[in-house]
Order: structure tokens, then sequence, then C-alpha cells
């Protein structure tokens, strides 16, 4: 479970200053190392973390998840440690997303309403964004206060359950950018849903 803290804040409602308490996410800085080479750091909740790895080299094409040998997460002072043992790593390149999947008003109307009905931390904070991927048999879902590392993650838990991502949906509450339509094109999901702005 991600760590609230209450901090000592200013807020500014119509234009008056009122000095209260309010509920904080704690973030923690990641370094994925591949075969000891450190990779690349994020800023994420310290949940997740393997799938965070799996997830995140599947969808930004370092490697294939048959290349992943081995994920180990530690702790490394205030940060957190990811050792990955690839394979061959070679770049995976993007294929045309071709599917036949469709997704209802109804279903797409069910999919924020159980949205809204997981986003606990944001809830209590505001600060989280929520990612879930969903079919007719399955639905999962993570929350995280990078919109990026959400989807990374929920890749990550659906690779991990062998989930059929050809015919399910990413569901965000998040904008959908150029990088994250990617990551999902990558896995060959054909269906995204934003509650936000394109």
């Amino acid at each position: 479970m991600a760590e609230l803290r209450k901090v000592k804040i200013h807020r500014i409602l119509d234009c008056h200053r009122e000095v209260c308490f309010d509920l904080v996410i704690s973030e923690a800085e990641v370094v994925i190392r591949l075969n000891g080479e450190v990779y690349r750091s994020l800023y994420c909740l310290p949940t997740h973390l393997e799938e965070l790895a799996r997830g995140h080299l599947i969808s930004e094409g370092i490697c294939h998840s048959s290349n992943i040998k081995g994920i180990e997460v530690r702790p490394d002072g205030s940060k957190f440690a990811i050792a990955v043992t690839v394979g061959r790593r070679n770049s995976v390149k993007m294929k045309e997303v071709n599917s036949q999947a469709k997704i209802t008003v109804t279903e797409i109307w069910d999919a924020i309403k159980k949205l809204d009905e997981d986003s606990l931390l944001f809830k209590e904070t505001g600060g989280t964004h929520i990612a879930q991927i969903r079919n007719q048999r399955s639905y999962i879902f993570v929350e995280d206060v990078s919109r990026h590392c959400a989807i990374d993650k929920v890749i990550g838990l659906a690779f991990g359950t062998k989930m059929d991502l050809a015919n399910s949906a990413l569901v965000t509450s998040s904008r959908q950018t150029k990088s994250t339509v990617v990551k999902a094109a990558r896995v060959q999901i054909p269906v995204i849903v934003s509650i936000s702005a394109p």
C-alpha cells in the first residue's frame, strides 16, 4: 500500500489563505538495471515494482516478455533497485494493431464507473492516475502518481497473468499522449478509453 502522510499546506480559496494539513502520497525513485547496467530511473509509488519493470521494458520495446529471465527488487537507501536479467536484448519492432475487438457503450460506462470506484488513493489525495485493462473475462487495475508508470504496471500485471491483450481495452484516468498510445499498441491492445481530454 502507498505511504500517505499529512503535511502542512497553505490553501488559497477565494483570495484567502488558510493553513491546514492535507494528505500526500510518498513516491520513490526506482532505478532499473539491465544486466547490471543502469537503464532508467522512474518515480512512482513503491508498489508492483516487478510488474513496473516487466511492463516498462515490454511497452517501451526494449525486449519481449520471453527474454526477461529474472527480476529482483530490493530497497537501496531511499530508492528501490530493480535488477533485470534479460537474454538476447534487441528492439521490439512495432506491429500494426489488427483486431476485430469491440467495446459497447455500456461496457465503456461500466469501465468508467469501475475506474472511479477503484480510485481510492485519488479520492484521498487527488494525486494519482489509474489504469485498468479489461476484457470479457478479466479485469486488473493499478493506481500510481505517474500515468506512464500506472500503464507500465498494469501491462506488467497483464503479462504476469497471461491476459489476452489482443481482445482487451486499456482504460485510464489520464490524457492519452503519443507515448501512452504507443505503449498500448506495442502490446497489441486495440482499444483505449480515457476520461480525460485526448
